[in-house]
C-alpha cells in the first residue's frame, strides 16, 4: 500500500500526508530527463506514470536495492538529485567566496561510493550560500564563530551518516573567532598544505553505532569545519580518510580558483516538469518589504533527495485512487544575526506535483486540521491562513496554485510567543500573492 508522506511535520493522525505543492507554467527550462543508465521501471500501457495514472512504478538506481518498510513505500525515484558546477564565484566585502559545496560535490560523493539518503522531504542536502541579493550586516562573531553559519553545506549519506561542512573566511567571520574556536582541537598531520586539527570525538547514547567527529581544516586565511557522523566498523577510518583528503584537495583547488554556487536539479522520468525552486519564489525586496529591514546577503536552502509518491484516497474520503509523484524544496531569508532566535527569518516550502489535482486534495483535506480561515487578500487559486498549531505553525500561509502547494511563514524575535495568527497571515499576504505571481 502507498504511504503518503507528510512535509515539513505534516504528520496527521494515523496519515502520513503528501502536501503538494505544483510546478507553474511560467517557469521555463522544462527538466527532460533520461535514464541515463538507471533502470528505470516502464509504466503499465496507457498510464501517465507522472500525471497520477494509476499506480507509480518505482526508479530503479543501483546502490538502492536494499530500501524496505514504510520509508520506502513513500519513495517513488530515490536518487534524482544532480547538481551542475556553477559559474561566476560570488563575492562578498570584496572578495571572492569559496562556496561550501564545492569542497565535497555531488560528483565527489559517486567518486566515494556514497550515495544521498532517500528523502523526498527536507534534511538529506541542505546549504547556506552568499546568494548576492540582500545587503543586510553580517555578524562576524566574537569568540565563537556562528553555530549556523552563511556558508555551509550538509549531505546525509545511506546509511544516514550526516557530513556537515562549514567555510570560514575573513570577509564576513572574525579572525579571532576562527582562532579561538578551535584552539583547542588536537594537532593531526597536515593534508598537503592543508593543516588539521581535530576535536576529541564523542557517541551517540541512543546509537552506540555512530561516531560523531570533528575536523578543522586551514589553507592560510580560509578555516574549514567538517562535522562526519560515521557508522562504526572497519570502513570508517578509510572513509574518513577519503572525505578529509577530497575536501582538502578541492579547498586548495578552490582557494586558487573559485567557483559559482552549484545549480540543483531533478533528473527523473517521474518529474516530465521543473520542479519551483523555492529560493526563486522569494527575494530580499519581499523581506525589506515584511520586515522593513534589510535581508542578510546569504539564503538558506534545503532539497528533498528522492521524488515522493502520495495516494490521497488512504485513510480519506476522497475518492481519487491514483498515485501522484512530488519533489519539495525549501528556502529561508533572514537577517545576519549570528543567534537563531535574534533573527527575523521568511520561509517557503514547495511541493511540486506534476497534476493539478494533487495539491488541490492535499489543501482540501489539510484545511479543517489547520483550522484553516479565509483571507482577506487571497494568493492562488485556493488559500487560508492556519490558525491551529496542528499540522502547520499557527499564523502559516497556505496556497496552492496549478500543480503547486505553498506554505509560507515568518519569524520575528520579539513575537514568537504571543501573536495573532491572522494578523500574522495579513501581514504576510502580500508576500505570497507576489510569489504565486512567479508560479
Amino acid at each position: 500500500m502507498a504511504a503518503l508522506l507528510g512535509v515539513s511535520g505534516l504528520l496527521i493522525a494515523a496519515l502520513v500526508i503528501a502536501v503538494g505543492f505544483v510546478v507553474v507554467p511560467k517557469l521555463r527550462g522544462d527538466v527532460r530527463p533520461s535514464a541515463r543508465g538507471d533502470r528505470t521501471a516502464s509504466p503499465e500501457p496507457g498510464r501517465d506514470i507522472a500525471k497520477g495514472g494509476g499506480k507509480l512504478k518505482t526508479v530503479e538506481r543501483d546502490g538502492y536495492d536494499g530500501l524496505t518498510g514504510e520509508e520506502a513505500e513513500g519513495i517513488a525515484d530515490p536518487g534524482p538529485l544532480v547538481a551542475k558546477p556553477g559559474r561566476s564565484p560570488r563575492r562578498y566585502a570584496g572578495s571572492p567566496v569559496i562556496s561550501a559545496c564545492t569542497l565535497l560535490t555531488f560528483a565527489d560523493l559517486t567518486k566515494l561510493g556514497l550515495l544521498l539518503h532517500p528523502n523526498p522531504l527536507i534534511g538529506s542536502y541542505r546549504r547556506s550560500y552568499f546568494d548576492g541579493q540582500g545587503n543586510g550586516p553580517i555578524e562576524k562573531g566574537g569568540l565563537f564563530v556562528p553555530s549556523d553559519p552563511p556558508n555551509s553545506c550538509e549531505y546525509v549519506l545511506l546509511p544516514k551518516s550526516p557530513v556537515k561542512i562549514s567555510v570560514f573566511q575573513e570577509s564576513y567571520t572574525s579572525s579571532r573567532a576562527m582562532d579561538y574556536s578551535f584552539d583547542r582541537y588536537s594537532t593531526r598531520p597536515a593534508i598537503g598544505d592543508v593543516t588539521v586539527r581535530e576535536r576529541k570525538p564523542s557517541s551517540s547514547r541512543v546509537n552506540e553505532t555512530i561516531d560523531y567527529l570533528y575536523y578543522v581544516l586551514r589553507l592560510k586565511n580560509t578555516v574549514v569545519q567538517v562535522d562526519l557522523s560515521l557508522q562504526r566498523g572497519p570502513r570508517q577510518a578509510k572513509l574518513k580518510r577519503a572525505l578529509l583528503a577530497t575536501i582538502a584537495g578541492n579547498l586548495v583547488e578552490r582557494s586558487a580558483d573559485p567557483a559559482g554556487i552549484p545549480s540543483i536539479a531533478y533528473n527523473s522520468p517521474l518529474i516530465t516538469a521543473k520542479p519551483a525552486p523555492a529560493c526563486a519564489l522569494i527575494d530580499a525586496k519581499d523581506f525589506q518589504t515584511l520586515f522593513h529591514r534589510p535581508a542578510a546577503p546569504f539564503v538558506g536552502e534545503e532539497f528533498g533527495s528522492a521524488a515522493g509518491r502520495t495516494n490521497f484516497s488512504i485513510g480519506t474520503s476522497i475518492p481519487d485512487r491514483n498515485e501522484y509523484a512530488y519533489v519539495y524544496t525549501r528556502c529561508e531569508r533572514s537577517t545576519g544575526h549570528n543567534y537563531l532566535t535574534d533573527r527575523y527569518k521568511l520561509q517557503v516550502e514547495v511541493i511540486s506535483y506534476m497534476a493539478d489535482a494533487a495539491p488541490a486534495h492535499s489543501i482540501g483535506f489539510s484545511r479543517p486540521l489547520d483550522g484553516g480561515q479565509p483571507l482577506t487578500r487571497p494568493a492562488g487559486e485556493e488559500s487560508y491562513c492556519v490558525t491551529r498549531p496542528y499540522a502547520r505553525s499557527a499564523g502559516a500561509l497556505v496556497f496552492r496554485k496549478g500543480r503547486f502547494l505553498v506554505t509560507l511563514w515568518m519569524t520575528e524575535p520579539d513575537d514568537v510567543q504571543r501573536f495573532d495568527p491572522r494578523e500574522r497571515c495579513r501581514r504576510i499576504a502580500s508576500v505570497a500573492q507576489r510569489v504565486a505571481g512567479r508560479l
